[in-house]
């Protein structure tokens, strides 16, 4: 046999299902590493609590994988990504509803940690300005609540369109209303 001939066998079968299937398995790494913290706060910022939300990111890229291994659309991972932890969300809300979820004002997730070299009472000022930030995000309707949150966390209007199920004139309508909500508020 001649090298040439060597050259053109094919590649078995078994060798490029492994191949593609590593490919995926790296995306997945690559948009888990950039996403899961972000989904973290998401979740918490609809109100899921901190080990819930840990849970329906990695149902969210479980399903993202299924999702590539069985050659669904990769052109926008991340608002599919976000779309599915929003309806796993919404489905373990409705599920659980009085027990397994806490309200945005109770949500230890969405807290930022305050530095030790703070002094008392810039420490109570810090804590006030999320207090007043969070009650006047609770009285903006569920869908601005939703869009401006989004947008916060980097979201293109298209993007949050794709997510909510919404159309790009309502997200835009939407974090606009809310801005001005919330500027009225505080």
């Amino acid at each position: 046999m001649e090298q040439a001939d060597i050259l053109a066998l094919p590649r078995p079968k078994w060798k490029a299902e492994y191949l593609e299937d590593t490919s995926l398995r790296r995306l997945v790494l690559e948009h888990y590493d950039r996403e899961h913290v972000p989904l973290l706060r998401y979740l918490a910022l609809l109100g899921v609590d901190r080990e819930t939300s840990r849970e329906l990111v990695q149902e969210s890229f479980l399903k993202l994988h299924e999702h590539l291994l069985n050659g669904g659309d990769r052109s926008n991972l991340r608002a599919w990504l976000y779309r599915v932890a929003h309806n796993l969300a919404r489905n373990t809300q409705s599920a659980f509803r009085s027990s397994k979820t806490e309200s945005l004002t109770g949500s230890e997730g969405a807290r930022e940690p305050v530095s030790e070299a703070v002094s008392a009472e810039e420490e109570l000022l810090a804590e006030e300005r999320v207090k007043c930030f969070r009650e006047a995000m609770n009285q903006l309707s569920l869908a601005q609540r939703e869009c401006l949150t989004l947008r916060a966390q980097g979201f293109k209007y298209r993007e949050i369109a794709e997510v909510l199920n919404l159309s790009v004139s309502t997200v835009g309508e939407n974090v606009a209303r809310a801005l001005e909500r919330l500027k009225d508020l505080l």
